[in-house]
């Protein structure tokens, strides 16, 4: 489980309707390129990894819903489980960014894929990781909170 907080750093989701392949560009360019529920989606994730990289609780509760799951591998996760992983770790993330992100929106549900890199140090050497995601983002009372995600680490 000491991985799962390297894999669920998902700096940036995307929605926009129907689909949208964002496949080129930062994460700011492609903020810039977007309004409403979309960049709202991507300032959420943006804080999402900057709470979970600064182990900021109090955040990380309010972004992820009461009946989160997480799936890595072979593996499910609760939200509880998720949480503690993310404030008792002891790996350093350095750098995390998306690329090649694929973007699905249904009403209140948006199901983001990319890719994540992320970079950072674990008992001192560095590493660099590579994820296929998925992220899916529900908006109830006109709040957005992540209710899933599924990460596969790329050997």
């Amino acid at each position: 489980m000491k991985k799962l907080l390297l894999i669920f750093i998902t700096a940036v989701s995307i929605t926009f309707l129907p689909y949208t392949d964002l496949s080129a560009g930062s994460s700011s360019e492609i903020t810039n390129k977007l309004s409403g529920d979309s960049a709202l989606i991507i300032r959420l994730e943006n804080d999402f990894a900057d709470a979970v990289v600064n182990r900021d609780e109090a955040k990380i509760n309010k972004l992820i819903s009461d009946d989160f799951i997480y799936t890595e591998n072979e593996n499910m996760y609760s939200r509880s489980e998720v949480i503690q992983s993310f404030l008792s770790v002891s790996d350093i993330i350095e750098s995390a960014y998306n690329e090649e992100l694929k973007v699905h929106l249904y009403d209140n549900t948006a199901i983001v894929t990319g890719w994540l890199y992320i970079n950072g140090k674990s008992s001192g050497t560095g590493f660099t990781r590579k994820y296929r995601f998925t992220d899916i983002w529900f908006k109830d009372n006109g709040e957005w909170q992540i209710i899933a995600a599924q990460d596969y680490l790329m050997p």
